[in-house]
């Protein structure tokens, strides 16, 4: 059995490794390590996307036959009402009608389409409206805004790496009270949930009102590459070349997939047009799919508890002394990652454990070592 003294040295080890964790962690020296670990998992956890979510896509067949984008805003008028005929669930508009058009009269064709459908959401975002200068939110013109059924924030979330992992169900100036586009359309169908899921802004509502602030920021578990929601073409649909059934009582996502309009998301699973992204988080927070990260007391105290195992395993009687037991604990923490990740939809980044497990082992095998060195004759 151990003795007391090693036992002491296992309890120092082990609050070392705690601290050597709280760095890791805080620097972010092993978030790219994490970031690679879901990348991979998110690859082989795809779904299959349900018929209730429908991007009707501004796409090349549509510039060919209704002309250079923009459009005139009549035409999101004609569209409106065509899906409002086939008694659409909701409608989420994934294009900015922040400026005035040329000719007042199509504000007001599109914004009484609106009114007349009931359940259309618009985006709301934020800009700098001179280079260097302070925030603004960019909201619909007061003609067509005062005719949604509410305004959603269209904020991207991107990594370090400039890729797209997950979203921020709420986001505003100066605080977050914007909902997201997804949950602002749930929210008319009174679909969405009562508790919204996400890692929490510590900040609250204490920071600048000049600020862009985010909350409840979750992971998506996407459904898969470019191309798995279904699409319908923007002038099928409005030259009524859509069967009604295909449409009738689904959520409706109108955006631009054609290369040069909007961005293109990196996601962990290919390039997407933003629309899409718009369709797996509202299929995703529709569903109880969505992923809320550990935060940062969570993922210490996990770590604090794994990272014991092989410390109070080591040299006990059947416990061998050599790689195993690392590789064993290594295992249980992957293990335990996956299982929070599947079973509870809870992200807990391992890798600050796994290093600190490494350093431990080795730090132990050397002190070990030396003390047996110095007790032989």
């Amino acid at each position: 059995m151990p003795t007391a003294f090693a036992w002491l040295v296992r309890g120092m080890l082990w609050m070392v490794g705690i601290g050597l964790v709280v760095l890791l962690i805080v620097s972010g020296l092993t978030v790219p390590l994490d970031n690679a670990l879901y990348d991979l998992h998110a690859r082989y956890w795809r779904y299959t996307p349900d018929d209730r979510v429908v991007i009707v896509a501004i796409d090349p067949k549509s510039l060919d036959e209704i002309g250079r984008f923009p459009w005139p805003r009549s035409v999101h008028a004609q569209l409106i009402d065509r899906l409002t005929t086939d008694g659409v669930r909701g409608i989420g508009m994934d294009v900015t009608m922040s400026t005035p058009s040329d000719d007042p009269a199509n504000d007001l064709l599109v914004a009484a389409a609106m009114h007349r459908n009931g359940k259309v959401v618009l985006p709301a975002f934020a800009e700098a409206v001179n280079l260097g200068g302070p925030l603004q939110e960019a909201l619909p013109v007061p003609a067509i805004a005062q005719s949604a059924a509410a305004l959603g924030q269209v904020d991207v979330a991107k990594d370090s790496d400039e890729r797209v992992r997950g979203a921020y169900l709420k986001a505003g100036l100066g605080s977050a009270y914007w909902p997201s586009l997804a949950l602002a359309l749930l929210q008319l169908g009174h679909d969405a949930p009562t508790t919204l899921p996400g890692l929490h802004d510590p900040l609250h509502n204490d920071a600048s009102p000049y600020l862009w602030m985010r909350d409840n920021y979750v992971l998506l578990r996407y459904a898969g590459p470019l191309g798995t929601f279904g699409s319908l073409s923007y002038t099928d649909v409005l030259n009524n070349r859509v069967p009604a059934n295909l449409l009738k009582d689904r959520w409706v996502l109108v955006g631009a997939i054609a290369e040069g309009l909007g961005d293109i998301l990196q996601t962990p699973q290919s390039p997407m047009p933003g629309v899409e992204y718009q369709a797996n988080v509202l299929e995703s927070l529709e569903r109880g799919l969505l992923v809320t990260p550990l935060d940062f007391l969570h993922q210490l105290a996990l770590s604090a508890a794994l990272l014991a195992v092989p410390l109070l395993l080591y040299g006990l009687p059947g416990v061998g002394r050599n790689w195993a037991l690392p590789v064993a604990s290594m295992l249980l923490v992957v293990a335990a990652c996956f299982a929070l990740l599947r079973g509870a939809y809870l992200w807990w980044p391992p890798s600050s454990c796994l290093v600190v497990i490494l350093v431990e082992f080795a730090a132990w095998q050397l002190l070990t070592r030396d003390r047996h060195s110095n007790l032989a004759p």
